[in-house]
């Protein structure tokens, strides 16, 4: 069950690269691999908001909104860059209501469990190009 549950916890810039061929990159050229490139960082960020949201959330209540803000700050910043990633590679870019849809919803799952990340929504690229037009329906 852990496995599972961290399994989901990769960023989803991680993701997106993840699903990226060596061809689909190499093809793209040198602002895909550039692009790609941002994908460690965006996961280590991820991994950081997992271990010290709930440790700040336990040290101080009061800390509550300022977490779930930055929460979102940097889910928002993680998609976005998943999202620019797609563009650079040649695929449909994640649309940017999709984006906001899903920071919201993590954040209000956040703010209902007391912000604990659970990277929730973090296989939208997949599901967005399974849905967009030219996906692999």
């Amino acid at each position: 069950m852990l496995g599972l549950t961290l399994g989901g916890c990769s960023s989803v810039s991680h993701q997106t690269a993840r699903d990226m061929t060596n061809m689909d990159v190499a093809k793209s050229g040198e602002s895909c691999a550039d692009a790609v490139k941002t994908a460690e960082t965006q996961n280590e960020i991820k991994w950081g908001r997992i271990v010290a949201t709930p440790i700040l959330t336990v040290a101080s209540a009061g800390l509550l909104p300022a977490l779930i803000g930055a929460n979102a700050a940097l889910d928002y910043t993680d998609r976005k860059n998943a999202s620019s990633m797609r563009e650079a590679c040649g695929f449909e870019p994640i649309d940017h209501r999709t984006i906001l849809a899903d920071v919201a919803t993590n954040a209000g799952i956040s703010m209902g469990i007391g912000a604990v990340d659970l990277g929730l929504g973090s296989d939208v690229s997949a599901l967005q190009e399974t849905f967009s037009p030219g996906g692999s329906n």
